[in-house]
């Protein structure tokens, strides 16, 4: 008898051991999470992740933004809110706001020519793989990068709900984050030039995420699996939308109003609309 319970004790610390050793290797691929949130870039989704919105991204207006501040390009249009069509706008400060990922913020953006104690630390620029320097996906789905909450997707293998990446600062309340420049104060192209630039969210949205014509069977793995669960959520932002940045230009330089920013870094806190 004493013998038996020896062999189903020690079967059963055999058992206690592998299964711990396997919670270990579990937690250990888990990623330590950052501090703080930060602009990382559209190409951080891509790979493993979200290829088909990558590409699908890539390919729509959003993915070609940087474009448009060339000279030559939309001439018309510049004409019309009275901007110079031969001018190279890829450095002006007003307008890397909204046709780029997170210009005048941590981890965002950098034009050609920026110097840092003498070191060029501008954002690399490559039309075959487009990253901040267009307006990626932080740009609609963070309020200051999402450095953090991409994390949580990775540890969770995307098995989350909106308050796990909401804390980290993804927003939901996406009719009031295209206020961020499709209607802000700051842009030439207001409604009040031209009825095309009045801005209606369903209709615009339908060009986001055009997605199905991008899987292919390396990235079926990827389709996300528990989109349709958290449609049934409700995250705070969708109840009580968060600020939008509100900005000028002095000096050449953007200065973000701290009383209209979303995030406030130094205290880790998010503000909404009251």
């Amino acid at each position: 008898m004493s013998r038996a319970v020896n062999i189903l004790s020690l079967i059963l610390f055999s058992v206690v051991l592998v299964f711990g050793n396997a919670d270990i290797a579990s937690a250990a691929k888990q990623k330590k999470i950052p501090k703080s949130p930060k602009f990382v870039g559209a190409v951080k989704c891509n790979g493993s992740c979200h290829d088909s919105y990558y590409q699908a991204w890539k390919n729509s207006p959003h993915g070609k933004t940087f474009d448009l501040l060339k000279p030559g390009v939309r001439e018309e249009a510049k004409v019309r809110v009275k901007l110079d069509p031969k001018k190279d706008y890829t450095t002006t400060p007003l307008c890397l706001r909204c046709h780029t990922t997170g210009y005048g913020q941590k981890g965002g953006f950098q034009p050609a020519g920026t110097m840092k104690k003498g070191k060029d630390v501008s954002s690399p620029v490559d039309p075959n793989e487009p990253n901040k320097e267009q307006v990626g996906c932080e740009m609609c789905h963070s309020v200051a990068g999402g450095a953090q909450f991409r994390v949580v997707m990775k540890n969770t293998k995307g098995d989350f709900h909106k308050t796990d990446t909401e804390q980290y600062g993804q927003r939901w309340d996406y009719p009031n984050v295209c206020t961020r420049c499709h209607t802000h104060r700051n842009t030439p192209f207001q409604p009040t030039v031209h009825d095309k630039y009045k801005f209606n969210f369903e209709e615009r949205k339908k060009k986001v995420h055009e997605i199905d014509k991008y899987w292919t069977p390396d990235n079926q793995d990827q389709k996300l699996e528990k989109i349709k669960d958290r449609k049934n959520e409700k995250a705070k932002s969708e109840s009580v939308p968060l600020l939008i940045e509100d900005f000028d230009i002095k000096d050449d330089k953007i200065v973000f109003k701290k009383e209209a920013m979303p995030y406030d870094p130094k205290a880790g806190t998010f503000n909404y609309k009251k």
